[in-house]
């Protein structure tokens, strides 16, 4: 993953030909679960034109804009759009203000205008600080000490909470969509961005015994849990200071020799 957009074209594949073949590979993940459920091309095809319109309706507010990325007429665009918003695709399902606040504190503090960016608003009243509030009142989330001039930001109360067990599907999801999310993002400088040095990514591939595989991962979970937090003190006030997503796997694997 070291390959930068000018370098590319003129070296080896055209590039148009290159980032087609970077979104091919990014379908791997998906279509290995639709073999694995035996689910036909015609489901698959819904599922991935219900995520570009997902994908297409957050980013633009036109249906003409939207119609160019689809590269479809306004008034298929708007059969789409009748068909997803009114034909029941997840919409019964979606997920609470409040519990997507807690599910981004979970991550790490932020403060209201942090959370406003990464929440859906709406024009009538401000949702997130609404949202805030009630989980202010119902001891979820609390206020952390912060420094004269910097944003007040809020934590998650702390409490055991196992993906691995937890009966709420939907918090599930939530944090598959924002690991997928930073892999995205890795991805795109990684491979089509002329920054690719603002990431990095690594797979290390090994064998161990379970037990101790198990205790390893704790290890390493609570190294990053300790590390991050006094990176970000020490750049609270600090203007040259970005936003990090840091993610992490550890899954056993498929073995060619038993």
């Amino acid at each position: 993953m070291h390959a930068r957009a000018d370098e590319v074209a003129p070296k080896s594949i055209p590039y148009p030909e290159y980032v087609l073949r970077v979104l091919f590979t990014l379908f791997t993940p998906a279509v290995k679960t639709a073999v694995d459920f035996n689910y036909p091309l015609d489901t698959v095809k819904d599922m991935m034109t219900l995520a570009l319109w997902q994908e297409a309706r957050r980013k633009h507010s036109t249906i003409n804009l939207i119609s160019v990325i689809f590269g479809k007429s306004t008034r298929t665009v708007k059969a789409l759009s009748a068909r997803f918003n009114k034909g029941g695709y997840f919409e019964s399902n979606e997920t609470n203000l409040m519990r997507r606040v807690e599910d981004l504190l979970r991550q790490r503090p932020m403060s209201m205008d942090e959370l406003g960016d990464r929440l859906p608003q709406t024009a009538e009243f401000d949702s997130t600080r609404l949202a805030v509030g009630a989980l202010l009142n119902q001891g979820r989330i609390e206020a952390v000490a912060r420094t004269p001039g910097a944003p007040v930001r809020y934590q998650v109360v702390a409490r055991h909470h196992n993906l691995h067990t937890e009966g709420d599907w939907e918090a599930r999801l939530d944090a598959l969509a924002e690991h997928l999310e930073a892999v995205t993002e890795t991805i795109r400088r990684r491979m089509i961005s002329d920054e690719p040095e603002t990431a990095a990514a690594r797979t290390f591939s090994f064998r161990a015994r379970p037990e101790e595989v198990e205790a390893f991962r704790e290890a390493f979970f609570e190294f990053v849990r300790t590390n991050y937090r006094g990176l970000e003190e020490a750049a609270a006030d600090d203007p040259r200071a970005r936003c990090y997503a840091l993610y992490a796997g550890l899954t056993e694997m498929e073995d060619a020799e038993r």
